[in-house]
């Protein structure tokens, strides 16, 4: 089977620009189609997957501010306008409002940078303004195991028994902050707040408390088969944790101080969470959940709930098999708001309330991997009602999805050479014909 055929494209006129804006695409994805599998599970509910699309579609305009980016990961909103952007190999840059993007900032720790690995989130310190703090998330080299920054031998390293594999550490995923110099150049400061052998940092979130989030994943590669570590309280492998803004250990988390479990450990569960938002009516958290083989997962992550994977799953392992019981719900687990099949690859993910696209405010932005997509939901007292794609025109993996302080929707792609997009209505391009 293939593609449902997409709504029309529309190129609306644009005078004096090479930009012209497209009526977003609606398609969505079948079984069988190129990038999924076959699998269609049940939902628990009939707003749990495959919700229809806009009767009319989101008219956007794409602007290109920057491109020949190294696999760009994620990105920050600095006060002078310009944008603080990761790159997977290591690298951390300034990309100004002009689209200019300046050398790699000074004063980075020793990144290993092997397969999916490297240097990953960053966000500011909510007092930014006043203390110039950043924090990252990124894989730190083991000296005492080198290894080739390869994907084939990340891979090799993931495929070896759990306990040679944990006693013989290749890097390990670290959380550091730093102060970002006054002019830009370079990082100082640094300080380690959390290294742990067994977890991998995707998204740092600040919460409203001022407590930083993490969404962590658990070790996965090719057809390497799923373990049970999320469901384990003594690890950090497919977790939310929440930790002060030192690293420490906030006393009001749900499981502090429980005998051989991990204080760290907000919610569990997950299998690679790489999308992390708040919920700016609320202050929730939220997160999209990645594979693996369908199963995608949009969760809305409450404290010291147990959200299933890999006992429960609308998904496949690498192999094509059911995972864990093969039940889709089970007592004492939470069910996703919302899942795909076959597999979109999720990623980045924010929820839009900017004055710019007044039709959006509520509505959650994904970026899709596999797809090559950026995705709108459109929720209704806490359910998907609409979902429609964007970009898909352009055939690029997306990585990060922002709001940005203009109301603009900024977005990047995860290619080499990576791109930074900002989305405007299209009918701002048409106000522009007519005043030129």
């Amino acid at each position: 089977m293939h593609l449902r055929p997409p709504f029309l494209v529309f190129l609306a006129f644009a005078a004096g620009s090479a930009l012209l804006p497209v009526l977003a695409q609606s398609a969505h994805p079948e079984p069988g189609a190129s990038f999924g599998d076959d699998y269609a599970p049940r939902p628990a509910f009939p707003e749990q997957t495959r919700a229809k699309g806009p009767q009319t579609p989101s008219a956007v305009k794409t602007e290109v501010i920057a491109g020949n980016l190294d696999h760009p990961w994620s990105l920050a909103f600095l006060p002078d306008g310009s944008f603080l952007i990761t790159e997977r190999a290591g690298h951390l840059r300034i990309v100004s409002t002009a689209g200019e993007v300046s050398e790699p900032i000074d004063g980075l720790p020793p990144i290993k940078a092997a397969g999916t690995k490297g240097l990953h989130d960053v966000v500011l310190d909510p007092a930014f303004a006043q203390n110039r703090r950043i924090y990252f998330s990124y894989f730190a080299p083991n000296d005492a195991n080198p290894t080739p920054d390869t994907e084939a031998a990340l891979e090799a390293w993931l495929k070896l028994p759990v306990a040679t594999r944990e006693a013989h550490k290749i890097g390990f995923e670290t959380i550091g902050r730093a102060e970002l110099s006054s002019d830009g150049k370079r990082l100082e400061h640094f300080q380690i707040i959390l290294q742990a052998p067994a977890m991998g940092a995707r998204r740092l979130v600040f919460g409203r408390d001022g407590k930083l989030l993490v969404a962590a994943d658990t070790p996965g590669a090719g057809d390497l088969p799923t373990d049970n570590e999320p469901q384990k309280l003594n690890n950090l492998y497919g977790k939310v944790l929440r930790i002060n803004s030192n690293g420490t250990v906030p006393r009001d988390n749900p499981f502090y101080g429980r005998k051989g479990v991990r204080g760290e450990i907000y919610a569990y569960g997950f299998r690679d969470p790489e999308g992390a938002a708040l919920d700016p009516a609320t202050g929730d958290l939220w997160t999209t959940e990645n594979g693996p083989r369908g199963g995608d997962e949009l969760n809305h992550v409450r404290a010291g709930r147990n959200y299933g994977f890999p006992t429960i799953s609308y998904g496949l392992d690498y192999q094509g098999r059911l995972l864990g019981t093969g039940k889709l719900k089970a007592k004492g687990m939470e069910q996703p708001v919302y899942f795909w099949t076959p597999s979109m690859a999720t990623s980045g993910l924010t929820f839009y309330d900017g004055a710019l696209f007044p039709e959006w405010r509520g509505d959650l932005f994904l970026g899709a991997l596999a797809a090559k997509r950026l995705i709108r939901l459109h929720l209704v007292g806490g359910k998907v009602i609409t979902e429609e794609h964007l970009l898909m025109d352009r055939g690029k993996r997306v990585r990060d999805v922002r709001q940005g302080p203009d109301g603009a929707l900024y977005v990047l792609t995860d290619e080499k050479p990576g791109e930074l997009l900002r989305l405007v209505p299209a009918a701002a391009t048409r106000e522009i014909a007519r005043q030129e």
